[in-house]
């Protein structure tokens, strides 16, 4: 009789950044492989020993040029791939400093209104985690 492995998917820690200008949200297009050609929120893989707040710090400078004061938690989105299972730790907050400029592996940067995220081709959750943001920050 065989037996059949039971082999879960490793599981990448990431972050992901809701950054706020007013009523505009800024939204990243994706250049590398995940999730390509795909708009999101900045983020990306937490580093070893890095704390999840300062992934997100760390994610949106590199890929944007630009500073936020992050004052909460959105919550955990979960994108399952073949291969993989990202669990993503979104923060939200205001706009700091920087100029919106696509950096490392984003191919474009830009400030949308937040009810025009819709309009977008989107990578899974960020409708909802835009959503959710704003509710958080309208309190």
């Amino acid at each position: 009789m065989g037996s059949e492995l039971n082999k879960q998917k490793p599981i990448i820690k990431a972050v992901s950044v809701c950054v706020w200008r007013g009523d505009n949200v800024l939204l990243i297009k994706r250049a590398s492989a995940v999730g390509h050609g795909y708009w999101s929120l900045p983020g990306g893989k937490i580093e070893p020993s890095e704390s999840t707040i300062a992934a997100a710090h760390r994610e949106l400078l590199e890929e944007t040029g630009v500073t936020a004061q992050l004052s909460h938690a959105v919550g955990d989105f979960t994108i399952e791939t073949a291969d993989v299972i990202y669990v993503i730790s979104c923060f939200t907050g205001a706009y700091v400093d920087g100029e919106a400029v696509a950096r490392s592996d984003a191919a474009a940067a830009l400030w949308t209104h937040w009810e025009a995220v819709h309009h977008f081709k989107l990578a899974p959750n960020i409708s909802d985690a835009v959503k959710l943001a704003r509710k958080l920050i309208s309190v």
